[in-house]
């Protein structure tokens, strides 16, 4: 008796059931949609690391020592102005020493080649002595630059970073004396994934956030696209610039990106009104007396719970989003709200 009892429950619930499914007139309650065209969003995320459009380590050429030293840390400096300058006495006594030799050398050129003229003397002579003042200038230039070397110049516009040596000190070859960074624009470094590479390209916007900022968006775009791949993780390395007059930003900074790789307008419609068969897709269109007719559509693009229709229905189209499983061709439904 107890199974019987059971038995009839079930049925009674299943009777129930369907008609909660159907509306006034036994119609198929389903929810529906209006096609509409909408912007569809593409974005790729990351994580990145901040660079400095320019950056170098400003170093002495020479062990010898440091005799002026203009170095404020974080002060601006422009391509050109004097960051230090090392002892530079030996150099100059030397250039002057070999332009003195270089004009002796020269007066004796002229003479011989005014003897040259009248068969006084031999061209061998002549020669050597050209040969002289190439040799002397060639060492004059060396001195010159190594007495240029000594004084220590910014080859960019930037901001100085921490002084590393005090005024005075006895600095080696190659020490470092302070960086300059140029961070009013700021690089940004990251990967993608290999299947991402064919969207990709330079000039696309890109978005990056910081943790000191919060959400705070900073604006740039993709600068450039390596051309190798890393053969180990399939990704590929891509730098993007972003303006950074206000300073906020840093190189060595930990950045969220967001790659924007799509950005348009399209027929778009849910995910769930599709209806997959075989290796097509298909919706339900409602019709002006609510009844259906299944439609195949072509789909391009998607995003997380939308998806681009290339083809086979037009912005106004009502079709439906939820119930799909419930209708087939021709039959009536009845439209749920909300």
């Amino acid at each position: 008796m107890a199974l019987l009892c059971f038995v009839g429950f079930l049925y009674w619930q299943s009777q129930q059931s369907n008609g909660n499914s159907r509306g006034p007139g036994g119609a198929v309650a389903v929810k529906t949609a209006t096609v509409s065209t909408q912007q569809m969003m593409r974005e790729v995320s990351a994580i990145g690391t901040g660079i400095a459009n320019n950056s170098v380590q400003l170093i002495a050429p020479s062990s010898e020592f440091l005799i002026e030293l203009n170095v404020s840390e974080g002060q601006k400096v422009n391509a050109g102005d004097v960051i230090a300058r090392l002892n530079n006495v030996q150099q100059k006594a030397r250039v002057a020493e070999l332009e003195a030799v270089l004009t002796e050398q020269r007066r004796q050129l002229d003479r011989l080649k005014n003897l040259a003229t009248t068969q006084a003397t031999a061209q061998s002579l002549l020669d050597e002595q050209q040969t002289r003042v190439n040799s002397t200038l060639a060492q004059l230039d060396i001195a010159r630059q190594q007495l240029n070397d000594m004084t220590i110049r910014a080859p960019f516009s930037g901001f100085l970073g921490l002084r590393q040596i005090s005024r005075g000190a006895f600095v080696n070859a190659g020490t470092v004396i302070t960086t300059l960074d140029d961070i009013q624009q700021l690089r940004v470094e990251f990967r993608i994934a290999e299947r991402h590479l064919a969207d990709v390209a330079v000039g696309m916007p890109l978005t990056v956030t910081n943790v000191a900022y919060g959400k705070l968006p900073f604006e740039g775009e993709v600068t450039a696209i390596d051309t190798r791949l890393d053969p180990v993780t399939r990704s590929v390395t891509i730098h993007g610039r972003i303006a950074n007059d206000n300073l906020m930003l840093r190189p060595g900074m930990l950045l969220n990106v967001r790659l924007q790789l799509d950005n348009r307008q399209v027929l778009q419609i849910s995910e769930k009104a599709l209806v997959p068969q075989q290796n097509r897709q298909y919706v339900f269109v409602v019709d002006a007396e609510n009844r259906v007719q299944q439609r195949e559509v072509q789909i391009g693009q998607r995003i997380p719970g939308w998806v681009e229709v290339e083809s086979g229905l037009a912005e106004g189209d009502e079709i439906i989003v939820e119930g799909v499983q419930k209708v087939r061709t021709g039959v009536t439904i009845s439209k749920i709200e909300g």
